[in-house]
């Protein structure tokens, strides 16, 4: 929601960005430049398909783009249907398979892509009539299989299982139900659980609901006239039967009468990342729409006052913006950045402060004079695209625009004044009525945030947007750590069968983006080590811990690991809680959490290096579920999750059998497929060169 704006959205409301600060006096304000919008020809099919077609003979090739016009769907318990109907138009029709149609795309070198709402092709000029013919297939005669839906599921689920430690996925989903309710299309919320549900039927449902060329605008561009694409359009699209799609209704989200905080917890994270956001009744095209691109431009766009205030002047953040998005349903205001735990709060009230000092303060002539020559400049660049042309004729048509919207759009920018930006502002920004949004360290910025929430208490919610108890607990009377540590000792098999263990092996795959990596991890004893990452075969890692000396070889490179290093590498020894005393370790428990929604012990280590660590151990069972590692780098500090899951018994004692890396916002799974206890192996494993 607020930070991903269509393309297409952009060649509505032409919202271009910012303009860069100068100290340079700009020369007085000019009459807006004239430009011609450039020639678009246009016809109606008897089933209702209407076509634009833009000649430009430069270059010997042609694009298409089909945009149905539909309202937002209610996918409710099926919530990623129509991702999943866009993904499996394009996966084979009733005359071609899948592996057909991508060969026949190839051979011409075409491109062709499906949506929900349509598709985009572009091909050589001379393979038109072919291209044409395969996205009219794609369009008409979709085939919908098991096969490939059960492969936009494993996908969907992917990116899912990526997106939960994701800061802003998760802001993004509160702000979705927090604006929207889970009533409204703009509140739902993809999930594992709405992802299953979904059925074939259901995706042939949606394509023959919303599949008619009455509601469809096919562009066409290139190296064409309106009378070869209106043969080629009859011939390949004129048997598209229309039909009446009915368009729904929803109620306006509300304003919130008061600010209201929400927290998204995400242990041990050093950064927050907040927003400010309201919803905002800006349609597209209406008479507050320049003035309003313009007015979030001064506030939010790139180098504008956000950026000179939270970046420049108080070293919050390495970057602040915002956007105001039109909207035929629901707009959005959101204004977002990236800040230090311990400036959170202070963050806050200088986005509060800008908005405010908008309604309450003109903006200068010469900061105004500075977005209306960087937007007509934009929109005079955007003319050099033929396609752009195309689109401002759709969306005058979609969107009931005067007929000279775009023709005047110019002289419209360069006569908004101080009090348009000042009015418009008053009208659509909302300081005191708006969702102070933050995903971070509950722990560290609660506190700080109570005072913008004064009449209600803070709000939790989850990676899905869904509102929960709040994260933080105190402690049960009498554990420690102590407790804690002996509660995990006797869940995993108790302390005698553990000091039993002289060696173990542990062997695992990684599934990756770039294939699997198969880890193998030796160890002997309270000081010997090896773990070795290999990829088909090849050994690309390997670290090897002797007592007080280690090495590590990464990609051929030898490196010699420091007292300090060693110590550090020996913390990944499996039994190392036993011995936290004589390596050194620093050991404080001060909190609960929850981990997957079930309460949890925290433990936090520090290690004679200085890097800390977070070791989480479940409540009801006393395993370890959880291991956060921070350390500081060269650009900051970083942090890396571990979960532990599916403890399997081997040997009398308890292993996890799944693990999960987050790091960078990906999920990296890992499957252990063997761990070995007592095989009695040798010091010369373990040899340091």
């Amino acid at each position: 929601m607020k930070k991903y704006i269509s393309a297409f959205f952009l060649a509505l409301t032409v919202s271009f960005g910012s303009v860069a600060q100068t100290k340079q006096t700009p020369p007085p304000a000019g009459p807006a430049p004239i430009i011609e919008l450039g020639k678009y020809e246009y016809f109606t099919l008897s089933n209702g398909l209407k076509v634009y077609v833009v000649e430009n003979r430069k270059l010997p090739t042609v694009t298409m783009s089909l945009v149905l016009d539909r309202l937002p769907v209610v996918e409710g318990e099926k919530v990623g249907l129509t991702s999943a109907a866009g993904y499996l138009m394009r996966s084979g029709t009733v005359t071609r398979t899948k592996d057909q149609l991508d060969e026949e795309i190839d051979f011409i070198g075409a491109t062709l892509n499906t949506t929900a709402t349509g598709f985009s092709a572009g091909g050589l000029k001379k393979h038109l009539p072919k291209l044409m013919e395969l996205s009219a297939d794609v369009v008409l005669n979709p085939q919908f299989k098991q096969e490939e839906l059960d492969k936009f599921k494993k996908q969907a689920l992917s990116n899912l299982a990526s997106a939960k430690d994701n800061p802003e996925a998760m802001e993004n989903n509160a702000q979705r139900t927090l604006l929207y309710g889970k009533n409204h299309p703009y509140g739902e919320i993809m999930t594992e659980k709405t992802v299953e549900n979904i059925t074939l039927p259901d995706v042939q449902q949606y394509y023959n609901t919303y599949f008619k060329p009455n509601i469809g605008y096919l562009a066409i561009v290139g190296d064409i006239n309106v009378k070869e694409a209106k043969k080629l359009v009859k011939q390949y699209f004129g048997k598209w039967k229309k039909g009446s799609v009915s368009q729904p209704t929803y109620a306006a989200p509300a304003l919130a009468s008061s600010n209201k905080v929400s927290i998204i917890d995400r242990p041990n994270s050093v950064q927050s990342s907040i927003s400010v956001t309201h919803v905002a009744d800006l349609k597209p095209g209406s008479p507050d729409a320049i003035a309003a691109t313009i007015m979030n431009s001064i506030l939010g766009g790139s180098f504008a006052r956000l950026d000179a205030n939270l970046r420049e002047k108080h070293a919050y953040t390495y970057g602040s913006n915002s956007s105001l998005t039109s909207d035929r349903v629901a707009g959005q205001f959101v204004a977002y950045a990236s800040v230090r735990n311990a400036v959170t709060d202070s963050a806050f009230t200088q986005i509060i402060f800008e908005m405010d000092r908008l309604r309450k303060e003109p903006v200068s002539a010469e900061e105004l004079q500075k977005v209306q020559n960087m937007m007509i400049g934009s929109f005079a660049r955007s003319l050099e695209n033929p396609l752009t042309v195309a689109m401002f004729a759709i969306n005058t048509a979609r969107y009931n625009l005067p007929k000279d919207y775009y023709a005047n759009y110019l002289k419209n920018v360069a006569a908004v004044t101080p009090a348009d930006v000042q009015r418009v502002a008053q009208k659509y920004l909302q300081p005191q009525n708006a969702h102070l949004i933050a995903v971070g360290n509950a722990r560290e910025i609660a506190d700080r945030l109570k005072k913008f929430n004064t009449s209600q208490p803070i709000a939790y919610f989850n990676a899905y947007g869904e509102q929960v108890e709040a994260p933080l607990m105190s402690l049960p009377s009498g554990v420690t750590v102590q407790t804690v540590l002996a509660n995990y000792i006797n869940a995993l098999g108790g302390k005698a069968a553990l000091e039993n263990v002289k060696d173990v092996t542990f062997n695992r795959t990684i599934n990756m983006p770039g294939g699997q990596l198969n880890v193998k991890h030796q160890q002997k004893g309270i000081d010997k080590m090896v773990l070795t990452v290999s990829h088909s075969g090849n050994e690309i890692n390997r670290v090897v811990v002797n007592g007080p000396k280690g090495q590590m070889r990464s990609q051929g490179t030898l490196k010699e690991l420091d007292q300090y290093e060693v110590q550090d590498q020996k913390m990944d020894l499996w039994l190392s809680f036993l011995n936290y005393d004589r390596l050194g370790v620093q050991l404080a428990l001060n909190q609960m959490e929850k981990v997957d929604g079930r309460d949890a012990f925290k433990l936090e280590l520090t290690l004679p290096s200085g890097k800390k660590s977070f070791h989480y151990f479940d409540k009801e069972t006393g395993l370890k579920v959880r291991e956060v590692v921070t350390e500081q780098t060269a650009i900051g500090t970083a942090s890396q999750t571990t979960d532990l899951k599916d403890y399997r018994e081997v040997n009398g004692i308890k292993f996890p059998h799944k693990i999960e890396v987050h790091v960078g916002g990906q999920v990296l799974p890992s499957i252990v497929t063997s761990v070995e206890v007592n095989k009695n192996l040798k010091d010369e494993v373990f040899k340091v060169n």
